[in-house]
């Protein structure tokens, strides 16, 4: 049973030439019973992903499904009772 998916989530910074993607199409799901670690080099997004996962900040673009429904599609009072 799927618990969480991720979809084509980027998140981009800044604008023009000072432009940086701290995610790049990132797609994902994790099973029920699943572990799962998020590893990598510092700057590589590993705390951006972790925000957006839970509900603090939002991607550029991409969804997030929480045992299918999409938290970004939640109205605030309800993305604030699933933070």
């Amino acid at each position: 049973m799927e618990i969480l998916r991720v979809e084509n989530l980027t998140k981009t910074y800044g604008r023009g030439e000072a432009k940086v993607r701290a995610l790049d199409n990132v797609s994902f799901t994790v099973n029920k019973g699943e572990f799962v670690a998020i590893i990598g080099p510092s700057g590589s997004g590993k705390s951006t992903l972790l925000h957006i996962l839970g509900g603090v900040d939002r991607p550029t673009s991409g969804k997030v499904f929480l045992e299918g429904t999409d938290i970004y599609q939640l109205d605030e009072t309800k993305l604030a009772i699933f933070r």
